[in-house]
This record gives structure tokens, C-alpha cells and sequence, in this order.
């Protein structure tokens, strides 16, 4: 048993790995936001049709992202990893996302939108209710349409307002159920306590208008691309997320 084991983690390794050796590097992209920052942004180059815009707190900076941006690429879906906190002279701190301007969001989705791809955005855990809060701006700023946003996926999101507390209704951040025209698509492990307010999130989503889908993921718990004690099924999806992200981007492309 311990030799299969050795045995499945080299594989896993090489599988993570290969596309960090094989597949071609970031360029590094500054866009200049009036007078106020810089913003560097990592750009996974693809010659398809489809751009996903993620900003997450580490710039995607973790092994697993890094090589699933890669691997999205390669297989044709352009991936940007914008700097927010850095471009601002933010602290890289979860609470940090309350501080980044909605201008410098603005900027980087009108760069992207200027590209002609179909563009996405994309986030996990809290950092979702920062591409809600721009997703539902953005549309406000365009008179209520989507204006250029195909989509936005949220992974394992977290958008309680404070504790959840037992036999009382979920409370969610503002930025829940005020899209009305982006197409919305949740992931959530099927071994995560949080599946089981799925159902109730779709819901709360979808009060503004915005067509809402869920998938649960099996075998996995939330988070599990970036935990130290995944178990097999999850470091075997772990390596099978670009093409998750994919097909996520195909089925909001059918809803929007």
C-alpha cells in the first residue's frame, strides 16, 4: 500500500508540474490607472475566444493556479491575474479587498473587454464577494446590462455576513443578489458543510435578475486545490481544474 501511495504522489506531482516546464510563462502587462497606481497584471496568452479576469488577494500566485492558468491556456482560454493590492500599496490581507478602488476594477475589465474575447471573472472564498461587488457596479455603470461580461464563477464562495448561526436564516454581504444580467455559476465541494446552503445562496443570488447555476463538486471539501492535507480524489482534481474552469465557462456561455 505505501508503494502504490509513493507511486500516486510522484504521478501527481509530475501532472502538476508538467505545465510550469512545458507550457509558455506570464508576460507581465502594466496598465496605468489615471494618476492614482499602476497595476502589473499577469497574462496567460491564448489565441481563443474566452479571457478569465481573476483577482484574487495572492495573484494567483499558488502551484495549482499558476500551472491551471497555464494549462487553461494552452488549451485556448486567456488568463489574467491582475495585482490590485500591490498596484495600490495595499497589505496582502483578506481584508485588504474592501480597499481596492472600484476605478482600478473598472480599468482592467475595460482592458479586457478591449481584447474582443468573451470576458469572465473569477474568484473563491472571499475574495467572490469582491467580483460581486464589481460585477454588480459594473452593470449599475452601463445602465443595468452586462455590458462585455459574459460570466462569473465563484468557487467555494464564502459570503456570509458574520458566523452563521444554527435555526436562524443565513445573512449574506451586500453584493449578494443585486447582478441582474451576469450569468452566475457556483462551485462548492460536496464534502464541505457549507453544500448544504447551496440551495438557499442560488436563491439569494438570483434576486436581482441574474440566471444562477450550482455545481457540486464530488468527493472534494472546499479550498481543497490549496490544502496540505488533500486526499487523493482531491489532488486528482486538483489536477483536472483547468478543465472544471472550462466547462464552467462553457455552461455560462450558454446562459448568458
Amino acid at each position: 500500500m505505501r508503494l502504490i501511495k509513493s507511486l500516486q504522489q510522484i504521478l501527481l506531482i509530475l501532472l502538476v508540474s508538467l505545465p510550469v516546464a512545458v507550457f509558455a510563462q506570464a508576460e507581465i502587462e502594466t496598465l496605468e490607472i489615471s494618476d492614482e497606481a499602476e497595476v502589473d497584471i499577469r497574462v496567460f496568452k491564448a489565441d481563443g475566444d474566452k479571457l478569465l479576469l481573476g483577482f484574487a488577494c495572492d495573484e494567483g500566485q499558488s502551484v495549482a493556479e499558476e500551472a491551471t492558468a497555464m494549462s487553461l491556456a494552452e488549451d485556448g482560454v486567456e488568463v489574467w491575474m491582475p495585482d490590485m493590492l500591490g498596484g495600490y500599496m495595499l497589505p496582502k490581507t483578506r481584508s485588504s479587498i474592501y480597499s481596492i478602488p472600484s476605478e482600478g476594477l473598472y480599468s482592467v475589465i475595460e482592458r479586457a473587454i478591449e481584447t474582443g474575447k468573451k470576458v469572465f471573472l473569477i474568484a473563491s472564498g472571499p475574495d467572490t464577494e469582491l467580483v460581486l461587488r464589481v460585477a454588480n457596479e459594473w452593470e449599475a455603470k452601463h445602465d443595468g446590462e452586462a455590458a462585455g461580461l459574459a460570466g462569473v464563477v465563484l468557487m467555494f464562495p464564502r459570503l456570509n455576513e458574520g458566523k452563521p448561526e444554527p435555526g436562524k436564516e443565513p445573512e449574506y454581504v451586500e453584493a449578494v443578489g443585486k447582478t441582474k444580467e451576469v450569468p452566475l455559476l457556483l462551485l462548492e465541494g460536496e464534502r464541505t458543510p457549507n453544500r448544504w446552503g447551496v440551495k438557499h445562496l442560488t436563491t439569494a443570488l438570483a434576486a436581482g435578475g441574474s440566471h444562477v447555476h450550482a455545481k457540486l463538486i464530488p468527493d472534494v471539501r472546499g479550498y481543497f486545490f490549496k490544502r496540505q492535507d488533500a486526499n487523493m480524489p482531491e489532488e486528482v482534481v486538483t489536477t483536472q481544474l483547468a478543465g472544471l474552469i472550462k466547462a464552467s465557462l462553457f455552461f455560462l456561455g450558454r446562459t448568458d
